[in-house]
């Protein structure tokens, strides 16, 4: 197994707009429980195309909690006749035990290499995913009221350089820890708030937590 991180930290000020980063949903397609073709609008001649490796969000612009992230798996081009102007295609995986797609995520953005994102490939071997679960309860009858799951990701503590290496990855705005290793392939947005490195010689050893972005 090998993760990778996929990390941005937004477009920079004076680049322009890149037709097919991004649009509003005009069709989708499950294609199994956790796999989905989706089409969008590019606005003007697509000057961009997903390809495999890159990743999708899809979400819902009234409402940043509701959204779904996407490893893409193939990108196919060419008008898709009758949706839009300028439909661009996509099949993407997500991880339907982290992430749900529905119907009222209206938006996608992609995020890849092609346009302003970076790679650092295999920053781990193996990875685990941690699960909280939060109730809140009231009565001698224990009625929960209110309840939360939270998810954290941690990679093994492999000796891994420091500057030139995580810290660009992990100091950025956006980052999204991808295996694409396993069928289906799986890619989580995360974000640290804390972490403390020892580095020596620039390398340290030890475990990273993330937060899943929920």
């Amino acid at each position: 197994m090998a993760v990778d991180i996929l990390y941005d930290n937004g477009k920079p000020a004076a680049a322009p707009a890149v037709a097919g980063e991004g649009g509003d949903i005009l069709f989708y397609q499950s294609i199994d429980y956790n796999s989905v073709t989706i089409i969008y609008e590019a606005g003007s001649t697509p000057q961009f195309q997903p390809t495999a490796g890159d990743i999708a969000i899809t979400y819902n612009r009234d409402d940043n909690t509701d959204f779904c992230v996407f490893y893409v798996t193939t990108g196919v081009g060419g008008p898709t006749p009758p949706y839009g102007d300028y439909p661009v295609t996509f099949n993407g995986d997500y991880d339907p035990n982290i992430y749900t797609f529905r119907s009222t995520q209206d938006v996608v953005v992609i995020y890849s290499t092609s346009l302003y994102s970076s790679l650092k490939q295999n920053v781990a071997n193996t990875y685990k995913i941690g699960a909280e679960i939060q109730k809140s309860h009231y009565s001698n009858l224990m009625i929960a009221y209110q309840k939360r799951i939270n998810y954290s990701v941690t990679i093994d503590n492999l000796r891994r350089a420091f500057w030139g290496g995580v810290k660009d990855a992990l100091y950025a705005d956006t980052l999204f820890l991808v295996d694409n290793c396993q069928s289906p392939a799986k890619a989580y947005k995360v974000s640290t708030n804390s972490n403390t490195f020892e580095v020596f010689n620039n390398k340290f050893k030890n475990n990273i937590t993330l937060d899943i972005a929920l």
